[in-house]
């Protein structure tokens, strides 16, 4: 009789002690969801305020990434449309004023480009820039192969 009710005592913390947990996954999952719609949508103006000065520059946006992470990240593809992107680059930072972030993304941009000609040498260009806006932001560059499909008609 002890063990009986010993076992239905148990049975019982247990199922509140789930029922709790579940309550509890169930608010943070909120929370979190809220938290992930909030980020995104800090991370979309971010992208929106810069997006005329890069196309003003010279570069198209060829590709937009939602990544759904920890944080969450806006991942965009630039490709260069205009010849003197370095000038157009340099001419737009001295007439506006960019956030840090933006900055930073220019910076790094103009950096790769007075890399293009050891690049070159090994056969390669310059093709994208992810600009992945996130904590930490961060910029990737994409070279592609001189002998690429991209730059000669398939046989």
């Amino acid at each position: 009789m002890v063990f009986e009710h010993f076992k239905k005592t148990k049975d019982q913390i247990f199922e509140r002690l789930q029922a709790d947990g579940e309550e509890v996954a169930s608010k943070v999952s909120d929370l979190s969801r809220q938290g992930v719609r909030k980020t995104i949508t800090k991370l979309f103006n971010e992208f929106e305020q810069f997006a005329p000065h890069l196309e003003a520059a010279g570069f198209i946006i060829g590709d937009i990434e939602l990544r759904i992470t920890i944080p969450p990240a806006l991942v965009v593809t630039l490709e260069q449309a205009h010849e003197n992107v370095s000038e157009r680059l340099a001419q737009m930072t001295d007439k506006i004023e960019l956030t840090t972030l933006q900055r930073s993304v220019v910076k790094i941009i103009k950096e790769a480009y007075l890399l293009e000609d050891v690049v070159t040498t090994k056969g390669h260009v310059i093709g994208q820039f992810e600009l992945t806006f996130s904590l930490p932001p961060s910029v990737s560059i994409h070279l592609n192969s001189n002998r690429s499909r991209v730059f000669k008609p398939l046989e």
